[in-house]
This record gives C-alpha cells, structure tokens and sequence, in this order.
C-alpha cells in the first residue's frame, strides 16, 4: 500500500531519505507503516488517513497507560495535518508468537502469565489514572454497547457470513439478556478492550509492550481478562487459562468466587460472540480473510463455554437450533 503523498512529505521533511514500508494492520481504519532512515532506529508510523485537532485518542491515552506505569510505545512525533503518528519500533514479535512456540512445546509460558498480570494492572493501576484524567466521564463498555454489539454478530455473522435467514427475533432475545448481564460488575474498571496475543508486543528483552490502545475505557472488572485467555488468535490449554485466571484476580484484588467466575463466564461469552461479528464483517464486507482461521477456534470455545452453563445454556440451544456451530 503507498503512503499518502501528505504523509511521505512529512516524513521526508523529518527523515530524508528513509525508506517507507506498509505493514499489516488491524481491524481500524489506520494503516502502519515501518519508516527505516539511512542511519538510527526504525520508526512505525500510524497514518489515520485523515487530520485530526488537537491530540489523537492514541496520544491522550498513550498519557494516562503511562501515568499509570503501563507499557507503550513512545510517540516520537506528531502531525495533526496531515493525521499520522511516529512510534517507537517495538519489532514484529507478538505474544501470538511466543503462544505458538509454547504450544510446539508443551509449556506453560511465562509470557501469558505476565500478560494476565499486565491486563490486572490495567485493571487496577489503569483505573486510577482513568479517574484523575479529562477522559474519567468518557465512554463505557455498558448494556448499550453491548446490545449494539450483539446486533452487530446477528446481521454480520449469522446473515452476512453465514447466510441465515430469518427475523431471529428469539435469538436477539437471549443476546439482549446476555448483554444487560454483562454489563453487570461492582465496579467498572479501565480495560483496553481488544486484549489479545496480536496487540501485546514482545521486547527483545522479554518484556511486553500494549498497543493499539485507542479504544481504552471503563468496562466490567473480568474483561480483559476473558479477552486474554478466550482469544480467537491461538490455543490455549485448560492449565495455562486457569493459572492466567489465578494470576488476573491476585494482580486486581478479585476474589476467586462463584460471583466473580460468573461474570468471567457471561463476559467471555459476550465477548466471544462480539468478536464473530467483527470476523463476519470483515470477510464480507472488508473482503479481509486475515479473520477466516478466528472463526472456528471461536465458535468451538463458544460451543464449549455456552453448554457448561445453565444461564447460557439457552443461546447455545438456540445457536444449534440455526445450524451455528
């Protein structure tokens, strides 16, 4: 993909010379580029694809991840006009990669376990400085997301992608429950809120950096949490979920009882179900395939999670009554 000539212009001024390389991306609208200059350090450069007043989401928060000791990329440079972003070069290694590897091997990895502490202190840490910061009355991962979440998988993965027909309107039903009781937590905490293996990057060092922290904002205290170790992108065996789920609720604070495993179950749920939606839409709509192998792994985990409990017990039954899994 070729750089805006705004941006390539930018970067010319600051970096003569560099060389300027497209990179695969997420699910956003943002494109990544790695700018390699004739002599230092790589950078990444974030184009948004439009200007922007002002900071970006990714620079006010990039502050708050940080007042709170939370891992990040350092923000070289900025250019509201044309719209991008110059980061630090973490590299191309994931914790996706270091996941295959200990699969390949049978071990337990340390880096999953750091990560559920990590997602604890985004929890516990993140909070804190959400609070102190002009971003304290901003958005929420509330009943009203979720529902439109729920919405979302009905028309982009039931339809769309698998061409189901129909109103479903029992099937809306059952997701509109599970979305008002996800929302349900004690106390709402800062989450990243796409916290998988492909958006904690690795050091050389060993030590782990979040990105793609744009979407970052208040929501239930185990969300994080079931993002991590239901993720879509790799395998996880029953042993290193439980010890993540251990680690997670030491690091925040968090009981391990029948009402926190609870909304470990109904969030993960809801959370697995919104990730479907976002696959569905992407391969039909985006005309992305890089989702195509999330599908199955997510809808044998849902199968799985959906029947080991009798509150849910009812969307499973209504899934199978479409030929879903």
């Amino acid at each position: 993909m070729t750089v805006r000539n705004r941006v390539r212009r930018w970067v010319d001024e600051r970096l003569p010379g560099a060389t300027v390389d497209a990179l695969t991306g997420d699910a956003s609208t943002r494109i990544f580029y790695r700018v390699t200059p004739i002599s230092g350090d790589s950078r990444i450069l974030m184009d948004y694809g439009t200007p922007f007043c002002g900071d970006s989401e990714d620079q006010e928060l990039s502050v708050i991840f940080k007042s709170a000791g939370l891992p990040v990329p350092e923000i070289v440079d900025a250019a509201p006009d044309p719209g991008c972003l110059l980061l630090e070069d973490l590299g191309d290694r994931m914790l996706e990669d270091e996941l295959r590897e200990a699969n390949e091997q049978g071990e337990v990895p340390k880096t999953l376990l750091e990560a559920a502490e990590l997602a604890g202190r985004i929890a516990r840490d993140g909070s804190v400085a959400l609070a102190k910061s002009a971003r304290a009355d901003g958005p929420m991962l509330d009943a009203e997301r979720f529902r439109f979440e729920m919405e979302f998988f009905v028309e982009n993965f039931v339809g769309n992608h698998r061409k189901i027909t129909g109103d479903h309107a029992v099937l809306r039903g059952l997701l509109g429950d599970l979305a008002a009781e996800s929302a349900q937590t004690p106390t709402s905490v800062m989450c990243h809120r796409d916290y998988h293996c492909r958006n904690i990057m690795v050091r050389t060092s060993g030590s782990l950096v979040l990105i793609d922290i744009q979407d970052a904002r208040w929501g239930p205290d185990t969300y994080d949490l079931v993002s991590l170790v239901f993720d879509a992108y790799t395998d996880l065996a029953d042993e290193w979920i439980e010890r993540s789920i251990q680690r997670y609720l030491e690091t925040v604070g968090l009981p391990d009882d029948a009402a926190v495993r609870h909304r470990i179950h109904t969030v993960g749920a809801q959370r697995m179900i919104k990730a479907l939606g976002t696959f569905g839409y992407q391969v039909e709509v985006i005309k992305n395939t890089r989702y195509l192998d999330a599908i199955p792994r997510t809808l044998a985990r849902l199968d799985r999670l959906l029947a080991s409990n009798d509150e849910t017990l009812p969307i499973h039954r209504a899934f199978r009554s479409i030929d879903l899994f």
